[in-house]
């Protein structure tokens, strides 16, 4: 579970507009696949607490909650038990190893995946081909350049700008993605440069920034390096305008970044007026942050999917692939492949503290 593609860190930034959940009659047995144990135990508290707002407009159903330890093999020993106790669906999952593990063990048994946190494009592009029973809320890793992308475009049309990337896969991968998406759109980057993660300092890429004569930097690349390269530009007399992804978010290294960088970045949008309580009250940290909100819309959407094929006769599978669903974070249908239609990605302004939500974004 790559860091890049963590949403640990990601604050809740605006409020639902989709009202009380609705009654389910569902009196299924839903598995939550979550890592409760070991590193990633914190995402794992999310993606509970999530699946357990949820429930609590199902009272009929059931939940059990497997600890995945986000491996290979405790996919694949929750996907056993999840077949032994024949759970009708599970939801969860925030790690490709242990899903991956998990998806052939349950598509046997007929069980049906909502993950609310895996990413990997293969797992649905696959889908048809595997016989994987997947669904996804999350949104797709190629999704983070899509976003971008665009994010760039509006702001930066027809003016000059620079992309460059900190060479590793992620970022490379990142950056290669934009640059075509931008150039398909008509923006060709002026410059296009790679830069050694991880150094105190970042002078060399500032200088090749200045002879470039560009001011405004998309940065593939770790939030502690492009503090280190927006202070090195400063320290040079050179005041960037930079856009970068959701890596942003993540811990702070030792030098803070300056105020007015922008992130564009998932915002997993729920708050406890959502459910009818009293929308004043400061949700617990598990209820602000990463894998809460799309635990809850995954969950939401599992139950009323057992519902409706309670109700209706057919098979979940059907129910997931036709019906559009009303969730904490908006309606979701989902493709041929699984892929939920959640538009999720805003765009973030470093105010000198945190990333507040830009009015525009």
């Amino acid at each position: 579970m790559a860091t890049r593609h963590s949403l640990a860190a990601l604050v809740f930034a605006a409020v639902s507009s989709f009202g009380r959940p609705q009654a389910f009659a569902a009196d299924a047995l839903i598995g939550v696949a979550a890592p409760t144990s070991g590193p990633a135990a914190v995402l794992g508290a999310q993606v509970a607490a999530g699946a357990r707002r949820a429930m609590a407009a199902a009272p009929a159903a059931k939940r059990l909650e497997i600890d995945t330890r986000c491996t290979e093999e405790g996919g694949r020993e929750a996907a056993q038990r999840f077949v032994a106790a024949k759970v009708g669906v599970v939801t969860g999952f925030v790690c490709t190893e242990a899903l991956e593990a998990a998806l052939p063990i349950l598509a046997a048994a007929g069980i049906p995946t909502i993950t609310s946190g895996v990413r990997a494009t293969r797992l649905t592009d696959r889908r048809a081909k595997s016989g994987a029973l997947l669904w996804r809320v999350a949104p797709r890793s190629d999704a983070a350049a899509e976003a971008l992308a665009g994010a760039v475009s509006a702001r930066w049309k027809d003016r000059p700008f620079g992309l460059v990337d900190d060479g590793s896969v992620d970022g490379r991968g990142l950056a290669d993605a934009v640059r075509s998406r931008l150039e398909a759109a008509g923006a060709k980057p002026i410059l296009v440069d790679t830069f050694r993660p991880a150094d105190e300092k970042q002078f060399g890429l500032v200088r090749r920034i200045l002879a470039s004569g560009v001011t405004r930097v998309v940065i593939a690349g770790d939030r502690p390096d492009i503090a280190i390269i927006a202070r090195d530009a400063a320290a040079s007399g050179l005041v960037l305008d930079i856009v970068a992804g959701e890596t942003l978010l993540d811990e702070p290294g030792a030098v803070p970044l300056p105020e007015g960088i922008v992130a564009v970045a998932p915002a997993w949008q729920w708050t406890s007026a959502a459910d009818g309580t009293d929308a004043g009250s400061e949700p617990p940290p598990e209820e602000r942050e990463g894998y809460f909100g799309p635990s809850l819309a995954a969950t939401e959407i599992a139950l009323a999917a057992v519902t409706d094929a309670q109700r209706s006769g057919r098979t979940l599978r059907e129910v997931l692939d036709t019906t559009r669903f009303s969730t904490a974070l908006g309606f979701v249908r989902f493709d041929a492949k699984g892929d939920g239609d959640l538009d999720l990605y805003r765009t973030f302004r470093f105010d000198g503290t945190t990333f507040v939500p830009e009015s525009d974004g």
